[in-house]
């Protein structure tokens, strides 16, 4: 049985493990960039948000999976450029490029979209077992809650696994931006 619940600070390292393990190449075998692919991606919002941080647990409460988004904008970019970014560059000055890209790209979609930007990633042994639709759905509800109108992300290219998981959930692409990635918004 699978559940999705509010995450708590013993998930910690089983998120970043989770988030490491599943990046691209030399990200996920290389500590120092294991370090800053989590700095990027996931430590902002357990360390800032984590009322946004939802997990996907097993019967024995073992974390599979999880789903984090910001709902402060202004936090966000203020927290990413004055913390997160100089640790990152530490680690990979390639990540802390793509990073500074990402927090322009963020900036703009959630002006256009409010907030409501995320990231989302299920262990490599727990895909296919309709975890990613549950967790959507859950973060999807939390966010009107909040009066968010949108749900959106940027996606490496549409050749992705996750770029063919969002459109079949109902995303449609915006726009195609720089190396080829695509931005895709939901109407909640």
């Amino acid at each position: 049985m699978i559940s999705i619940r509010q995450f708590k600070s013993e998930d910690r390292e089983t998120i970043r493990k989770i988030c490491a393990d599943t990046a691209m190449g030399s990200f996920a075998k290389n500590k120092k960039k294991r370090s800053a692919v989590c700095l990027a991606y996931v430590d902002y919002y357990m360390d800032e948000e984590p009322q946004n941080v939802l997990v996907a647990v097993d019967a024995d409460d073992r974390v599979l999976g999880y789903i984090v988004c910001s709902t402060d904008t202004q936090l966000y970019q203020k927290k990413f450029k004055n913390t997160y970014l100089k640790k990152i560059g530490k680690y990979s000055f390639v990540l802390k490029i793509f990073t500074r890209f990402c927090l322009a790209v963020n900036e703009k979609f959630d002006k256009l979209y409010g907030t409501g930007g995320f990231h989302i990633n299920i262990s490599s042994e727990s895909q296919g077992r309709k975890i990613g639709p549950m967790l959507m759905d859950s973060m999807a509800e939390k966010l009107r809650g909040q009066g968010v109108a949108h749900m959106w992300l940027v996606t490496k290219n549409r050749k992705t696994r996750g770029y063919g998981f969002y459109t079949h959930y109902g995303f449609r692409e915006v726009r195609r931006l720089t190396f080829g990635s695509v931005a895709l918004v939901y109407k909640l």
